[in-house]
């Protein structure tokens, strides 16, 4: 039984790349023990990129660790994908306040904000 060099190529390739999606998930942080998967977004690009909607999946895993994911998500929206340079935020249900009610849309949190100037 022969194998070629291409497939001897193509395995190995494929397991690099493949090595290489372990790693991404190591280094992703952890909020409670929990690494989230978060989504912030305008709400209206159109409008004003200063308002957005922070989307944290699998809530129920960590609800305080929910809260910290919605937190760091808004802040690099502001900075990053935003524009404004500042970490300011008015949120209208604040990640800091345990009290606060979640927002839950099945097992996703759902987090307003706006970006301060």
């Amino acid at each position: 039984m022969s194998i070629s060099l291409k497939t001897i190529s193509v395995l190995a390739l494929s397991g690099a790349l493949l090595g290489g999606c372990g790693s991404s998930f190591k280094d992703r942080t952890l909020y409670d023990g929990v690494a989230f998967k978060t989504k912030a977004k305008a709400v209206d690009k159109k409008v004003s990129l200063a308002a957005f909607r922070v989307e944290v999946a699998k809530a129920s895993q960590s609800y305080e660790g929910a809260r910290l994911a919605a937190h760091h998500a808004g802040v690099t929206y502001c900075l990053t994908d935003a524009g404004y340079g500042t970490s300011q935020i008015v949120w209208d249900v604040d990640p800091y306040d345990p009290e606060a009610e979640l927002r839950l849309d099945g097992d996703t949190a759902i987090f307003h904000g706006t970006c301060q100037s």
